[in-house]
């Protein structure tokens, strides 16, 4: 007998719906999964064999073929367990097929039959939405986050007997299940037996798609003592999602900064929310499967290989640029990241997106970040300060590491001055991270009407928007022209201080863009540089 059963897949963050196929034949007794498969998931057999044989169904002594359907597709991990295991229980007749028409079915079995979590849920719930699926069944585990798509019906379930039985009482997503059990609930047949538990959107406490709450930040602009100007760079950086490097001598309070810029940046959208989301769902990342509302920062050190900063590997997985995405990609000590690293990280800095190539496929992740750098000046640090021993043959070795191509697409370089020792037990605190937000959150409206979209920001503008949201008077325009002849900037410089430009003045509320507008820029895009001239006087 014949008959398909509907399951997902995901390829990079993209998903699409998958046909299981199940047909038992006349032939000599075996089983056989086809349909591209990977090591993983071609070994779904013996688990379906085991598990189904330990909750009393033992298969017939006939030839069954599993086909995976597009068959030119690649499909790895062990979400097709359950599906096929469903497909064998209609095709023997044990479950009636109807009964499966309409839902869609994801999970790993375990070899008592036990259903567990699985990857990439979220964005495969999303292609059933899209596809108009009326119903999923997936492990407990994954029930929180699959009910994150508010227009499918989900139910959880722990074993492949509790799945069974609720399809033989009749579970019918587009209506009353014949039970009579009610539309939403399906708890517990008319003995009290337990069957499945459907996940209830926007409920607290009953596997609903909770946002990932962590309170107020506990890092807190306050607690900087001094650096002004860094924290207005972090502040512009934030309200226009521009790239900043920060170099100064240990100590100096950079990555501090860094760590509370977090704190001034708006919430997720919620549809920032779900695309962040399915990035980490992919990785199996998310923490009780509940969707994440802070927006992501990640540290790596610098010792991380190529594939994971940038993503990649035997098996392709998001690298730390993605799972940035919205967010802060922070490099600290970032003239000690290998230079190949550095490189690869033009792409993503200009397309904001990471393209993976395979023999099977291609694969694509986005990788929209904010990067944030710090750097010492020198091997020491204390360069041009007389506390430094470093020759100026190890100090151009150094800073060669991030000049050219990674400084050139930095919208902000700023010094980081040391703190004097008499602020160590300063007891007059900065402006809060609050205070700081509102400013942001103010600015960050201004782009929302601007570009009409809440996804877009001044860091973002191509070189038509610059020309259209950037415009200066003759007299501006000549003096911005002469500063970039007298300092040598390229044009991605010049575009880069007009888009950072643009940001101060929205964050004064100001439409036209002023010459002092100008000024503040270029000061913040050439005053750490000046270490990259300076070291030529050494």
């Amino acid at each position: 007998m014949f008959n398909t059963i509907i399951s997902g897949a995901f390829c990079g963050i993209d998903s699409y719906l998958v046909q299981v196929e199940v047909d038992i034949s006349q032939g000599l007794p075996c089983m056989e999964m086809v349909g591209c498969l990977s090591r993983e998931a071609g070994e779904a057999k013996q688990r379906i064999r085991v598990a189904l044989r330990n909750t009393g169904v033992c298969l017939p002594p006939s030839r069954i073929t599993i086909n995976l359907s597009p068959a030119d597709r690649y499909k790895s991990g062990t979400a097709f367990d359950l599906p096929a295991a469903v497909g064998l229980l209609v095709s023997m007749g044990l479950v009636e097929a109807a009964a499966t028409k309409g839902i869609l079915f994801v999970g790993e079995l375990g070899l008592g039959g036990e259903l567990k979590p699985v990857r990439g849920i979220l964005p495969i719930m999303r292609a059933a939405a899209s596809a108009g699926i009326a119903a999923c069944i997936v492990p407990r585990g994954n029930g929180r986050e699959a009910s994150a798509q508010e227009d499918i019906r989900v139910y959880e379930a722990d074993h492949i007997s509790q799945v069974r039985a609720a399809l033989q009482a009749g579970l019918q997503p587009g209506g009353e299940e014949k039970s009579g059990l009610g539309r939403v609930q399906m708890d517990r047949k008319g003995d009290g037996t337990c069957i499945l538990s459907a996940v209830r959107p926007g409920r607290e406490g009953e596997g609903s798609p909770t946002k990932e709450r962590e309170g107020e930040a506990s890092e807190d602009f306050a607690e900087i003592v001094g650096q002004d100007s860094v924290r207005r760079a972090a502040e512009i950086a934030a309200a226009g999602f521009h790239h900043m490097l920060m170099i100064g001598p240990p100590g100096s309070g950079k990555t501090m900064i860094a760590r509370r810029m977090p704190s001034i940046l708006p919430p997720l959208s919620k549809e920032e929310s779900l695309e962040v989301s399915a990035i980490y769902s992919v990785c199996g990342r998310l923490r009780d499967g509940r969707i994440l509302e802070k927006r992501p920062f990640l540290a790596p050190h610098h010792t991380a290989t190529g594939a994971a900063v940038i993503g990649g590997g035997r098996l392709p997985m998001p690298g730390a640029v993605s799972l940035a995405h919205r967010g802060i990609l922070f490099l600290d000590e970032l003239p000690e990241f290998k230079r190949s690293i550095l490189d690869m990280l033009r792409q993503p800095l200009e397309e904001r997106k990471v393209q993976i190539a395979r023999t099977y496929g291609n694969m694509e992740y986005p990788a929209d970040f904010m990067l944030v750098g710090a750097m010492n000046p020198c091997p020491c640090g204390y360069y041009p300060h007389d506390r430094c021993r470093c020759s100026k043959a190890q100090t151009d070795r150094y800073l060669s590491r991030v000049s050219g191509p990674i400084l050139d697409r930095m919208d902000l370089c700023v010094e980081v001055p040391g703190v004097e020792r008499r602020k160590l037990f300063c007891r007059e605190k900065g402006e809060s991270s609050a205070a700081i937000r509102r400013r942001v959150l103010a600015a960050r409206a201004i782009q929302e009407k601007r570009f009409k979209s809440s996804l877009r920001f001044n860091g973002e503008m191509g070189v038509g928007e610059i020309e259209k949201y950037c415009v200066l008077e003759r007299e501006s325009e000549r003096k911005l022209r002469h500063i970039a002849q007298t300092c040598g900037l390229s044009l991605r410089a010049c575009h880069k201080i007009l888009r950072t430009a643009r940001t101060i003045a929205d964050l004064e509320g100001e439409e036209p863009v002023r010459m002092r507008h100008i000024h503040e820029a270029v000061y913040y895009r050439l005053s750490a540089g000046t270490y990259w001239d300076r070291r030529e006087e050494v």
